[in-house]
């Protein structure tokens, strides 16, 4: 297996599974905008779709992976390792160049003749963060759902959501601003949104690193959705089940390595158990297996 195998998204060599519940142990606020939906009591209104035949408070699965990402890029630079924003115009394949062209315009012209070093021009330039989250010419290879306040039979649960009245603040007098009342909705702590995030050919050391930002948001170091300073935004995970299942081998509970010289075999044994080719960990289990997988991130950033 060649060492950027991995990216192709035409060859199937893992499917990884993080399932469980969001729970905010804060208010929580991911909102519509600052202009309020027809006939809202409020300037700052709690995002909603319609789920069941009700109007339901939700999170994007955008936002959670703008959070992950954020997260894994703070996580990548501490660790000494070159990622990019991944904002417009500051992606890796919009600042770095190969043979006199922006990596974009290379890959496009690789892409376009059919040559099959297109992956292994991406895999020598892209930074960690594109090859795991995409970028404007690769797609991600992760899939993060909207979460739901729903149950695992699809039954919605009840959230409760209230309002506070705040004031702008003048930021050159730090007084408040005249007639600038504002009222702004959030959802109650103790309501639990149903979650799933899907992996594709991940290595075991970006899975270790997806597990590394699960356990800072389990201990309440992640914060979800507006209003962060202001005592809002943060969660915990819950009934937290990990799924892998690999296409490149009889079933077992050995994770194995997806990068030659690079990723590293992680075993499961003990923590996990192999039902219709999957490996599968639930609750306690799913955190000691995750821990197996920041070890494999740990070993990864070692050697960077």
């Amino acid at each position: 297996m060649s060492r950027e195998q991995w990216l192709s998204h035409s060859t199937l060599l893992r499917e990884t599974i993080f399932e469980g519940y969001i729970a905010n142990i804060e208010p929580l606020r991911v909102g519509s905008g600052r202009e309020p939906p027809l006939e809202a009591p409020v300037d700052l209104a709690v995002l909603r779709i319609r789920y069941g035949g009700i109007d339901v408070p939700y999170i994007p699965g955008s936002s959670l992976k703008g959070v992950f990402r954020s997260y894994a890029t703070s996580l990548a630079r501490h660790s000494g390792i070159d990622v990019c924003t991944g904002l417009s115009k500051e992606t890796c394949g919009e600042t770095k160049h190969v043979d006199g062209k922006k990596l974009n315009e290379r890959i496009d012209e690789l892409m376009r003749s059919s040559d099959k070093n297109a992956i292994k021009v991406f895999y020598e330039n892209a930074c960690l963060m594109c090859k795991i989250f995409g970028s404007t010419r690769y797609m991600s290879k992760i899939s993060f759902s909207d979460a739901y306040p729903i149950d695992e039979n699809g039954q919605i649960i009840d959230v409760r959501t209230g309002v506070r009245t705040g004031i702008a603040i003048n930021r050159r007098t730090g007084a408040a601003q005249a007639s600038a009342l504002y009222r702004v909705e959030f959802i109650e702590p103790g309501a639990r949104f149903r979650f799933s995030i899907r992996c594709r050919n991940l290595p075991n050391y970006a899975i270790g690193m997806l597990s590394l930002v699960l356990k800072r948001m389990y201990e309440g170091l992640i914060k979800v959705g507006g209003f962060k300073s202001r005592g809002f935004g943060a969660v915990k995970v819950e009934d937290l089940k990990f799924k892998n299942r690999d296409f490149m081998k009889e079933p077992s509970l050995i994770m194995v390595s997806l990068e030659p010289g690079v990723d590293k075999d992680v075993d499961l044994t003990g923590v996990a158990r192999l039902k219709d080719g999957w490996i599968i960990s639930e609750d306690k289990d799913a955190w000691r297996a995750l821990e197996k997988m920041i070890e494999a991130w740990n070993g990864f950033v070692g050697k960077s």
